[in-house]
């Protein structure tokens, strides 16, 4: 049997997820597609800003705007679509998904897919990658999808997920891949409360590379602020810094010319 659900939780949104919670949510969904229990997921936009209704009644068509505050509409949360054996395996499930979600209401029903066949393959959700380990650096930017295909030009990154905020533009989550490592970003969403980017000294992203001289011409070439020239250091490795446009500092470090 196969089942649509809609979540919507009982908490006001108060930002962005963290990215604790992105990691454990992208870990069970990857879990369930891996078990067959779920087909597709994702997330439901506010309904004041996303929403409406179209309604054919008499032969005319009408189109209206949802309701503000609470109400019968669907509102902000997430849907999915998952295969249980019973309406009653269908509850038990959702009861410890709801332990993982938090407070909120799950509806469920059956539904009779027509197309594609409810036994057709369909590709799983882009976040469902295996998360990385160790330590990740999250950074937050006021227009990070301009980021992203910088860092693709100056880093060769590879985009392994991305997901967008409620107006479809701003990216809500977005997973890189740099020299066989994870980097996450995200845009700001001031309007949740964060204050305004601000770049800071206090860290430093570092590249430890074979081909330095490669890596560090790509980077300056796509527009990187050299701030410490590439060069051999007292301990015996080629080091050097650069500022990209968003004002993230970046070091590179790689084996010294003999």
């Amino acid at each position: 049997m196969r089942f649509i659900t809609i979540f919507r939780s009982k908490a006001a949104p108060s930002g962005p997820p963290k990215p604790e919670h992105i990691a454990a949510m992208q870990k069970q969904i990857g879990e369930a597609v891996a078990a067959g229990k779920m087909v597709t997921t994702g997330g439901i936009g506010i309904r004041a800003a996303t929403g409406g209704r179209v309604t054919m009644e008499g032969g005319k068509i009408s189109v209206e705007a949802p309701p503000q505050g609470e109400g019968g509409w669907m509102a902000a949360g997430g849907f999915s679509i998952v295969n249980a054996d019973s309406r009653e395996a269908m509850v038990e499930e959702l009861k410890k998904q709801l332990q993982f979600m938090g407070e909120g209401t799950v509806e469920f029903c059956e539904y009779k897919q027509f197309y594609p066949a409810a036994d057709q393959a369909i590709a799983p959700p882009s976040g469902t990658q295996q998360m990385p380990g160790g330590v990740v650096p999250y950074l937050s930017f006021d227009n990070a999808g301009e980021v992203v295909e910088f860092y693709k030009k100056a880093f060769g990154a590879k985009e392994v997920t991305r997901m967008y905020g409620q107006d479809g533009k701003r990216l809500m989550h977005c997973q890189l891949e740099i020299n066989g490592g994870a980097l996450m970003l995200s845009d700001n969403f001031q309007e949740y409360g964060l204050p305004p980017v601000q770049r800071s000294r206090s860290y430093t992203m570092t590249l430890v590379i074979e081909d330095g001289d490669f890596w560090w011409k790509r980077a300056v070439d796509a527009g990187c602020k050299v701030t410490m020239p590439f060069e051999n250091a007292p301990w015996g490795d080629r080091y050097g810094q650069f500022v990209d446009p968003f004002g993230v500092t970046w070091a590179m470090n790689s084996p010294a010319k003999k």
